[in-house]
């Protein structure tokens, strides 16, 4: 299920593809050629730097997709806030909280 902030799936960010469900076992999964002695450290850094490149780019994505839900949090809370700060006269009645009791 993709997230609504990142806009991808937790397991794509750390694996860097989709997931693959027991009842999916039949799809062909990376890599497709048969692995040899000579071809492993090959496709092993191919793999690697795919891996890099593109862990890197959906990263990034993800980092700003914060970042915006961020800022736009930030501007619905702000315009929730009133416009000036209450000012408060000698005699006016306040809620008195103390935190101490909270942590005992």
């Amino acid at each position: 299920m993709k997230q609504d902030i990142t806009q991808t799936t937790l397991f794509e960010l750390v694996y860097d593809r989709t997931t693959i469900l027991p009842i999916k076992i039949e799809v062909n999964t990376y890599p497709t050629k048969p692995i040899t002695e000579d071809n492993f450290w090959e496709m092993l850094l191919k793999r690697t730097y795919n891996l890099i490149e593109t862990l890197e780019n959906k990263w990034q994505r993800a980092a700003d997709n914060i970042q915006k839900s961020q800022e736009k949090q930030k501007k619905r809370h702000d315009n929730q806030l009133p416009d000036k700060p209450v000012e408060f006269k000698i005699g006016d009645k306040v809620l008195l909280y103390c935190t101490k009791a909270e942590k005992q």
